[in-house]
């Protein structure tokens, strides 16, 4: 285990691992688990659980925050050769890590692939999951462009990585996103193995949980950039119309990495969501569940998120 390292607001987050199946997987953690709800967060694809730099940060004051590295990705060591990735061999690690964890059920976060993989793990595991972020996310990808596809494999490698990455850029960030969001999540993607991407290409291609996401019953919360290329808007809609408890929410001047490029939002939506899909009462909590304190602690942070979400919202992000 690395050793901890604090944030800006004084939490400590710190890098641990648990083995699975002789393999190790690797993840971020900050929060008190003895005084609040734990909520999981699952990367997309070709990052690591670093893309959730800015929440770890940011909500351990309420939540215990944990935020895993996929098979392959970060720290974490590749699924077998012979295994096939998919989204829903993904969720089924996912499944046996919080059981590792021993952690009761929690809230779960996906952001792009990853809320693929949060979807199949809440249909698969309904009692692991007590709420739903799904941020630029779908149900199911369109058809992608074969004759596109097949010019980029007729391309030398370091062409096609270079061509790769420069079209990655555009479709990934909204035009005008911060040069610090743009060059961390570059920088995940170029430190990713390329059999990685690779495989979470070929499982966002295959994928298909429009069945799964019908069958959802937990509180569940879509969030979308208006300016995202590559899970646009109208998936999320078809989304929202697909999971029965669900709410979507659009938001204005952001694209696909919303986490990185307006990460204030994306956390007043996490706290508030989080707020309102729980009872704040004395007495048993239907997530996570935690004691007096730890609820204080969220009722403050909530008044906190309220005052300055009227200046975040009041203007387009």
């Amino acid at each position: 285990m690395n050793a901890p390292r604090n944030t800006a607001g004084g939490a400590e987050i710190a890098r641990r691992s648990v083995e699975l199946d002789g393999r190790r997987v690797s993840y971020l953690v900050a929060g008190d688990p003895a005084t609040a709800p734990t909520i999981l967060l699952i990367h997309g694809s070709g990052v690591s659980a670093r893309y959730w730099d800015n929440q770890l940060q940011s909500l351990a004051g309420a939540l215990r925050v944990v935020a895993i590295d996929l098979p392959g990705h970060g720290a974490s060591e590749p699924m077998p050769p012979t295994q096939r990735v998919s989204v829903e061999a993904y969720g089924e690690v996912v499944a046996s890590f919080l059981d590792a964890l021993g952690a009761g059920p929690v809230i779960v976060a996906g952001h792009s692939l990853g809320g693929a993989i949060a979807i199949a793990l809440a249909a698969r595991r309904p009692d692991a999951v007590s709420a739903l972020l799904l941020l630029s996310s779908c149900a199911k990808l369109p058809p992608a462009d074969g004759p596109g596809e097949r010019f980029l494999a007729a391309l030398p490698g370091p062409l096609r990585r270079l061509l790769v990455f420069s079209l990655a850029k555009k479709l990934l960030f909204a035009p005008g996103a911060p040069d610090a969001a743009v060059s961390l999540g570059m920088q995940e993607l170029r430190a990713c193995r390329p059999e990685t991407i690779l495989n979470d290409v070929q499982a966002g291609k295959t994928m298909d949980l429009s069945g799964p996401a019908t069958r959802l019953e937990v509180p569940t919360l879509i969030l979308c950039g208006s300016q995202d290329g590559l899970t646009p808007p109208a998936l999320s809609a078809r989304l929202g119309e697909l999971i029965p408890r669900s709410r979507v929410r659009i938001v204005d001047g952001a694209g696909h990495m919303l986490l990185l490029e307006v990460p204030d939002r994306v956390n007043q939506e996490i706290l508030t969501f989080v707020g309102s899909s729980v009872a704040l009462a004395d007495g048993p909590s239907p997530i996570g569940g935690w004691n007096r304190r730890g609820r204080s602690r969220i009722r403050r942070v909530l008044d906190w998120v309220r005052n300055i979400g009227r200046g975040l919202t009041a203007k387009p992000r």
